[in-house]
């Protein structure tokens, strides 16, 4: 039979495969958090970016097309019709007599002229009918 020492000392072989071995998990883990940051971000870019960025450019496309005798909504509510656009502000008429100069960006939405929007449809209905 074979003599077994035991001194306490923990064999030196022993400990060095073992240091080798958690460098390698230690990176892998590193790789691993910034790719989940990763695609993370391109989720956040796709979901909650590009969205808005299209919308202020739908909004900027639409400030930009507003002329006189179109109906405009405000964000408050205010039901309008252009009178005169500068280049922040807007004179709109409510009623018969009140006037009123809103700022651009509270616009909501713009109604196109109707007598523009009936002459669009019957034009597109006569192009339907051809």
């Amino acid at each position: 039979m074979a003599n077994i020492v035991y001194s306490g000392v923990p064999d030196p072989s022993a400990s060095t495969g073992g240091a080798t071995a958690a460098a390698p998990s230690a990176a892998g883990g590193l790789f691993q958090m910034l790719f989940l940051l990763l695609i993370f971000f391109v989720m956040m870019y796709f979901l909650v970016i590009l969205p808005q960025r299209k919308r202020e450019k739908e909004f900027k496309k639409m400030i930009s097309e507003i002329k006189r005798g179109d109906t405009i909504i405000t964000s408050g509510g205010i039901v309008g019709k252009v009178i005169d656009v500068k280049k922040d502000t807007l004179k709109i008429k409510t009623s018969n007599t009140t006037e009123l100069e809103v700022a651009k960006v509270y616009i909501s939405k713009v109604l196109k002229n109707k007598n523009k929007t009936e002459e669009n449809s019957k034009s597109s209905q006569e192009d339907n009918k051809e």
